[in-house]
């Protein structure tokens, strides 16, 4: 111990100043907010994402005519014109034609008479008849689109715009036979049809159409 007389400290000390009192415990009280909610509602918190009210879809309008009365044909494939449908039947006409040409060949041939007698003349008559119709019958089974059809482009589609089946094809024929049968009113009612159907196009609910690049149409619920 080399200095024994060190000089006293310059620190003044005062007692009590930095003496700070302890820290009181502090206590915390819980207060419980009570949210007033509405009678009747749940419990479960709100969705997050409101929900958005749309307008409902407008009902689809049935077709109306120019004379504001509704119309039959749902799609939008336009009727052919009476010129087509008159060429198409002249047409199969001439097939018919032939046909009976043919058959009246083959039974000359066969030792027929063509004599100018009632009988004869009746059993003429119903073998042309039965041709006409047998020659329908055969496009019938075949689909519907005869040779005439065929010449001018056409095809057969129901009102809702799609092809046939075969019982539409079947009451189409029976159609036909009875728009003959009464003189041909029913295929000269087309002309006066606001959208040009005869008969057997109201009976079967199906037309002609032109035939063109392919077309989707709605089916009516």
């Amino acid at each position: 111990m080399l200095f024994q007389d060190r000089p006293a400290s310059k620190v003044i000390p005062f007692d009590g100043v930095f003496d700070a009192p302890a820290p009181r415990p502090r206590t915390v009280t819980r207060t419980s907010a009570r949210v007033a909610r509405r009678p009747g509602t749940s419990n479960a918190e709100p969705s997050a994402q409101p929900s958005l009210e749309f307008l409902p879809p407008v009902p689809a309008a049935p077709r109306k005519l120019s004379t504001t009365v509704e119309a039959v044909i749902d799609c939008d494939a336009p009727v052919a014109a009476p010129m087509h449908r008159a060429c198409a039947a002249a047409i199969d006409g001439s097939m018919i034609l032939i046909a009976y040409g043919i058959f009246l060949a083959v039974f000359h041939l066969l030792g027929g008479s063509l004599a100018s007698s009632r009988p004869v003349i009746l059993v003429m008559g119903a073998a042309a008849v039965l041709i006409a119709m047998f020659y329908g019958f055969v496009w019938v089974c075949a689909g519907g689109r005869t040779p005439g059809m065929r010449a001018l482009r056409l095809t057969l589609i129901n009102f809702d715009g799609y092809p046939p089946d075969g019982m539409s094809r079947w009451l189409r024929y029976l159609g036909a036979c009875l728009g003959y049968c009464a003189g041909g009113l029913g295929l000269l009612w087309a002309l006066l049809d606001e959208e040009s159907l005869a008969w057997h196009d109201h009976i079967s609910k199906t037309f002609p159409t032109f035939h063109g690049p392919e077309t989707s149409f709605v089916r009516r619920s």
